[in-house]
Order: C-alpha cells, then sequence, then structure tokens
C-alpha cells in the first residue's frame, strides 16, 4: 500500500545530473516555454519515453491485438494534438519532450497570443484567470486537447494586456538628461525667487 503522502517518482532523473551539454538543452527548453523547474522537463521526457516503448514493443510483434493497441496509440497522439491522421506509428518513435511542451496549458495560452511572455501565461493560469472549455484551470502543466478552447475569465484582463500589448509595439523614449550649466542655472534662478 505505502505511505500516502510519500508516493512514487512519475517521472526519470537523468543518470548525470550535472552533463553540460544536457544543461544547456534543459535551460534553452526552460527559456523557451517558461518553465518553473527541470523537473517539468524530465516529466515530459519520461512521457515520451513511455510512447516510445509502446511504439516500439508494438512494431517488435511483441503485442496481442495489434491493429488495436496501434489505433489506441495513435488516437491517443490524435487527441492531444501531438499528431494528425497522416502520422504512423514509426513517426512515435521521433517524438520528442518538446512536442509535448507544446501541448502544456502554459505554452497554448502564450502561442494564442493571450500572454506576451510564457512566464506571464503561467501566472495568468495558476491566479485562475484562464478557462478551458469554460472550466477554471489552475495547473499550468495541464494538457490542452486538439480542439480546446481558451480564453479568459474576465474582460478586464484581456484589456489590460491588450494596452500592454500596444505599448511594447511602441518605441520607448529615455527622457533627455540636463547639462550641468543647465541644472546649475535653473538652481540659482530657484535660489533666487
Amino acid at each position: 500500500m505505502g505511505e500516502p503522502r510519500r508516493l512514487n517518482r512519475q517521472y526519470d532523473v537523468p543518470r548525470k545530473l550535472h552533463d553540460k551539454q544536457k544543461m544547456i538543452i534543459d535551460r534553452k527548453l526552460e527559456r523557451e516555454y517558461g518553465l518553473k523547474t527541470k523537473r517539468e522537463i524530465w516529466k515530459a521526457e519520461s512521457v515520451v519515453r513511455n510512447y516510445r516503448k509502446m511504439a516500439r514493443k508494438l512494431l517488435a510483434g511483441n503485442v496481442d491485438n495489434y491493429e488495436k493497441r496501434n489505433s489506441e496509440l495513435i488516437g491517443k497522439l490524435q487527441r492531444t494534438g501531438i499528431f494528425t491522421k497522416d502520422h504512423t506509428i514509426d513517426d512515435v518513435l521521433k517524438l520528442q519532450a518538446s512536442d509535448l511542451l507544446e501541448r502544456r496549458l502554459q505554452t497554448q495560452v502564450f502561442r494564442r497570443g493571450l500572454a506576451l511572455t510564457p512566464k506571464q501565461a503561467r501566472q495568468l493560469i495558476t491566479h485562475g484567470h484562464i478557462i478551458v472549455n469554460g472550466t477554471k484551470r489552475t495547473a499550468p502543466s495541464s494538457l490542452v486537447m486538439a480542439g480546446d478552447s481558451i480564453a479568459y475569465i474576465d474582460t478586464k484582463i484581456k484589456a489590460a494586456i491588450d494596452r500592454a500589448q500596444e505599448q511594447k509595439g511602441k518605441p520607448f523614449v529615455k527622457p533627455v538628461k540636463q547639462n550641468k550649466e543647465e541644472k546649475k542655472e535653473e538652481s540659482e534662478w530657484l535660489w533666487q525667487a
């Protein structure tokens, strides 16, 4: 049964945690998708690894009901939006963690233009400002299925983000600094009054 407060991990940790190449790739993914920790990358890698493992078993022929299992795996990937109808079981072997990270709610909110940055998308979700199919979701890591609608709960937030987006497009003008002589003249004028 086990201790209910100490559940087993659902993901695998890399064998070499301090591998330089792996750290560079993970940091790039963190920035691109606005992730908080590397644990989120490891979870995505584990899920993709399990999909690839199922596909290898199917291709090896070690499974009963090949057609049924094949259609289940491809159907699941199509429902999540990772695959289209043109993909086959061979394409499952080419899956990457970034394919799954693209289907996260946080990434979809950013890609659809509901937030200016991935980190802002994460904040909007955790604060409860985003609904998916009319239901509020507060987990940025939840997967968005193909065909799901994503929107704001309140129109005030939409207006504020639209204003920020308009300001983002305008160039920022720095205030002009005064010369020392102009400051001196200004201070003399203030003392005379």
